[in-house]
């Protein structure tokens, strides 16, 4: 296992420090993490509606074949 130098610590410190400020949180949620999370929304929305069609058809060919099997053995 490597050991931590003083300037690595004290550089890891720092950075942790000024990560704990809430200005420097808005900022890395605005510049960095929003853009991030729309651009991932905007490529798995396609797949997302596409998903849900699959579904919506599944559960209405379930619906027949369920009403069929009830109305032929009666």
């Amino acid at each position: 296992m490597a050991v931590i130098t003083p300037w690595i610590e004290s550089l890891i410190d720092k950075t942790v420090h000024t990560l704990k400020d809430d200005t420097v949180k808005k900022k890395i949620q605005i510049l960095i993490l929003e853009p991030f999370i729309q651009y991932m929304i905007e490529l798995i929305f396609p797949y997302m509606i596409i998903m849900c069609v699959i579904f919506a058809v599944l559960v209405a060919l379930l619906i027949s074949i369920l009403w069929i099997l009830v109305y032929k053995s009666s």
